[in-house]
């Protein structure tokens, strides 16, 4: 099989595409220098930092498949070297970098090599010491649209699966999550970078490149990949499941011998590709110039430096128009009151926490964007609290109301419902309830309103407490959702239902197709 080289520049360089290149720049030799920064193409404008670089540096960026976020690690100490894999926090900030209300959001205290999925989802690995043993995790959160977390689940483990291979980390997940590219080690056939299909779990090769193999970046479309391999440069293999797939194929050389090719990146759109070089040996620390090759089948053309002094790795470039996406609207995270009744005479604290703001007020009255007031109510009283931005025109706001009653009055909850009491797996069911004369209340420890109702996804049985403080109190109240599953007893046939005729098969696949229905409702 003939091996893929660097083509030969055309006459004139390929124009650059239009969007964003993110990257993580700093000194080089000093990694405790690193930030993420970003650079408006094609005309290699408007160059900013968008994280805060402390306690410790930010590597590792990825842009949303939508161009609203970019996910990084972030040391927890200054100075550290990325297969310190302990040493990482997974972090998210707008695409506007941090300022005018926006800041650096914190999704996880254990997490490294960040990579996106399908909308709101976010995808890492993770150390797992339980035990007294290390294995590594891949995590799945799934976002809303301010960067907030609504789910946080384990998608594989290696205590479950390849316990053999002694070490996997770097794990960059393809996009619907159907395979996984990752560093791996141990025998000599598991030794480079690894393309692990999830369903059922198997080990195939991105890259057989030995010790030298790692920083796997899986291409949007998620049937081939990146990383950076044997002989100094970057190789590329394809998904386990194209057909007739290649693996280990050489896409960019380094320039000169003894030269060192690293950080290989893939546009959104999958017409360029990304590396950077360097005349020096120091993978970790040593100086990077960044360069852009257009991309032609799985061969490249000429080679662009698109940033180049000290030390730039870890791209990512999203293509389309520049000033997209949005800013992001301003929100308010929470607003309670510390008593949500109380006796008349008292005083209760009111707290809030806003995103994206930089105009608050409660009641009309300038206040911080996150902070607390003291009120003394009389009688019953609502409370307005409203968050605006002066980077887009809107406005979040939010109301709580604070009872005074003449004299104590006992807690008592009212209703507590779950409708349906029964779901299969991935479906939603949703908790209402009614609550009166309570000092605080939560839902299995989750603070909530006196009245309210709240949507639930759980993948197994799960008892729902309500628990109110009062006077007389506390009141408790628990509820059961039944969550069965969808597949049980479904033949494995690889994903196909082809020949699938017996009555029971057919009554299945009717059953999954009423749940994707469903479910494509929910989201439309």
């Amino acid at each position: 099989m003939a091996c893929l080289v660097l083509a030969a520049g055309p006459a004139a360089r390929a124009e650059l595409p239009t969007g964003y290149l993110v990257w993580s720049k700093g000194e080089a030799y000093r990694p405790e220098s690193r930030r993420i920064y970003r650079l408006t193409l094609p005309d290699k404008t408007d160059l900013k930092p968008l994280t805060s670089g402390t306690p410790g540096e930010d590597i590792e960026c990825q842009i949303s498949p939508d161009g609203r976020w970019v996910a990084y690690a972030k040391a927890k100490l200054p100075g550290q070297n990325y297969h310190q894999t302990k040493m990482w926090k997974i972090y998210i900030v707008s695409i506007h970098g941090i300022g005018d209300g926006r800041e650096e959001i914190k999704i996880d205290d254990n997490g490294y090599w960040p990579s996106w999925g399908a909308a709101g989802e976010l995808y890492y690995s993770q150390v797992d010491e339980e035990g007294g043993s290390q294995h590594t995790r891949i995590m799945r959160v799934t976002l809303d649209e301010f960067g907030a977390v609504l789910e946080k689940v384990t998608v594989f483990s290696t205590r479950e699966h390849f316990a053999y291979i002694t070490d996997m980390n770097e794990c960059f997940m393809a996009p619907d999550a159907s395979w996984f590219a990752a560093r791996t080690r141990g025998e000599e056939r598991y030794a480079g970078v690894g393309a692990i299909s999830l369903h059922p779990p198997a080990f195939h090769l991105l890259a057989k490149a030995g010790s030298v193999g790692c920083m796997p970046y899986v291409a949007p479309s998620g049937s081939w990949g990146l990383i950076a391999g044997r002989d100094r440069g970057i190789r590329w293999g394809d998904a386990p499941d194209v057909p007739g797939r290649r693996e280990d194929q050489q896409l960019i050389a380094p320039f000169s011998d003894g030269d060192l090719c690293y950080h290989p990146g893939i546009s959104s759109d999958e017409k360029w590709v990304l590396a950077a070089h360097s005349t020096d040996d120091d993978h970790n620390a040593g100086p990077y110039d960044l360069y852009i090759y257009p991309l032609a089948g799985k061969s490249v053309g000429e080679a662009q430096l698109i940033a180049g002094g000290g030390f730039n790795g870890w791209p990512s470039l999203w293509v389309g128009q520049p000033g997209d996406p949005p800013p992001p609207q301003p929100h308010i995270d929470s607003f309670m009151p510390e008593r949500w009744t109380i006796e008349a005479g008292n005083q209760v604290e009111l707290s809030w926490q806003t995103s994206f703001a930089d105009r608050v007020t409660l009641d009309g009255q300038p206040v911080a964007t996150d902070g607390s007031s003291l009120v003394s109510p009389d009688t019953t009283t609502t409370y307005l609290l409203e968050a605006a931005s002066s980077l887009v025109e809107h406005t979040d706001s939010a109301s709580v109301e604070v009872v005074v009653n003449p004299e104590p009055r006992a807690v008592t909850i009212d209703s507590f419902t779950v409708t349906p009491d029964s779901i299969v797996s991935g479906d939603s069911a949703v908790l209402r309830w009614q609550v009166s004369n309570p000092y605080q209340l939560d839902i299995n420890g989750r603070p909530v309103t006196p009245s309210g109702s709240l949507e639930v996804s759980p993948v197994a049985d799960t008892d729902y407490v309500l628990t109110a403080s009062g006077h007389q109190g506390p009141a408790s109240r628990t509820l059961t959702l039944s969550v069965g599953e969808l597949t049980q007893g479904l033949p494995d046939r690889g994903g196909c239902f082809c020949g699938q005729t017996s009555p029971g098969g057919l009554l299945l696949l009717g059953l999954a197709l009423v749940w994707l229905w469903r479910r494509r409702l929910r989201h439309e």
